[in-house]
């Protein structure tokens, strides 16, 4: 069944905690906006240090039992979770189209990965080995792998149901309990996520879901001394907060931070053709991405023909609701865009040249405070600074 976007319904949305949701124990809640035109989706509890003390409680007391089921158990569970998610792909893309504003082609293919993480490692769970060490004189040491235990989870606003479950399946499949607390800006296609386990039989405490700030529950998360592992996808500085705060307890981490993934075009490039690709590259989730291509490096001979060939296609991207499906979707907040003009303005005070932010081919968004042209910059100084920097940013 497709959810009618129309006739969504403004929702509250608890914390899991324990197999229960429940308001947060501060009672306060966290208005979830449309990116595109500033309506209320939902309300999310802002939890706290309260909260996350209550759901590493309970990750802490589901863990042994869990753990001791048969793996054989844990790869059945996982494969339903998975056939589950992709019986409900068309539901999930829409809503998560909505809630972090993404075209609805890319947010189908999220689902699709967040299907095939819990399809592959629930291949995992009956083939974690130890292996044997022969020592002589008849004596062999062997291994045993043992899950860590509890896991901290958290989780950014650009992919959210596809890094949840890239941090979720895997957790599950060696035995290990979770407490995931997600982004406020986007998090709603998580919630449905732990709600899918939940239906399927994940036991009560196995995972447990935290909403709130990421200054007050996502940092309680992090300094809590109960937590075996932390993993955490997000912004270099907060990620630097989060090593720091896992360092007092000796916690380890598994940290994923940003990056300005660069291409490279020689003097010997088919301009013309490469464009397109260095478009699509640069673009994804409005350039919201790690991964985007948003830095190229280009031979000195080829440069004037390939700015002339971005400035040209720049215009012809479409801009408008993720449920339209346009080249770029809008940004996911008011703050995300004052971000972004901040690099635009720095760019323009040193002198950069740039293209400019044409008026797009497609609809606009409704609200013009989240909507944001496209650029491209030119500099020929390669030295580190502002462009070196991920930007989350279309250009």
């Amino acid at each position: 069944m497709t959810l009618a976007v129309h006739d969504m319904k403004i929702q509250d949305h608890g914390c899991l905690i324990g197999g229960v949701w429940q308001a947060a124990a501060g009672g306060e809640w966290i208005e979830m906006t449309d990116p595109c035109d500033g309506s209320i989706l939902a309300r999310i509890a802002r939890g706290g240090a309260a909260d996350i003390d209550a759901a590493v409680a309970a990750a802490r007391k589901a863990q042994p039992g869990f753990a001791r089921r048969p793996p054989v158990e844990r790869v059945r569970l996982m494969s339903v979770i998975s056939r589950r998610i992709s019986a409900e792909a068309e539901r999930l893309a829409q809503l998560e189209s909505r809630d972090t504003g993404k075209p609805i082609t890319q947010a189908r293919n999220d689902v699709v990965a967040a299907a095939r993480f819990f399809e592959f490692y629930a291949g995992l769970a009956d083939k974690v080995m130890g292996s044997s060490i022969p020592m002589g004189d008849d004596i062999v040491d062997f291994t045993v792998r043992e899950p860590l235990g509890v896991t901290a989870q958290i989780v950014p606003w650009n992919y959210p149901l596809q890094i949840a479950c890239r941090s979720i399946a895997p957790a599950l499949a060696t035995g290990n309990t979770i407490v995931l607390k997600p982004a406020e800006l986007a998090c709603l296609s998580v919630l449905e996520i732990a709600r899918i386990c939940e239906d399927e039989g994940l036991p009560p405490g196995v995972l447990n879901v935290v909403t709130g700030l990421g200054s007050e529950a996502g940092a309680a998360l992090a300094a809590h001394p109960g937590v075996d592992l932390i993993v955490f996808t997000g912004s270099v500085a907060t990620g630097s907060q989060v090593m720091q705060a896992a360092a007092r307890n000796i916690v380890p981490v598994l940290l994923e931070l940003g990056g300005k993934s660069p291409n490279i075009l020689l003097a010997d490039a088919a301009v013309e053709t490469t464009v397109p690709v260095l478009l699509k590259a640069a673009f994804p989730n409005s350039g919201q991405t790690c991964s985007a291509g948003t830095r190229v490096l280009v031979e000195r001979p080829i440069l004037d023909r390939v700015m002339d060939q971005l400035a040209g296609r720049l215009p012809g991207l479409t801009l408008g609701r993720g449920l339209d499906d346009p080249d770029l979707g809008p940004l996911v907040s008011a703050g995300q865009r004052r971000k972004v003009e901040g690099y635009v303005t720095i760019g323009a005070e040193r002198g950069r040249k740039s293209s400019p932010a044409a008026p797009s081919s497609g609809a606009r968004p409704k609200r013009a405070a989240i909507s944001c042209g496209r650029r491209c910059f030119r500099s020929s100084r390669p030295r580190p600074g502002w462009r070196a920097r991920k930007s989350s940013a279309p250009c």
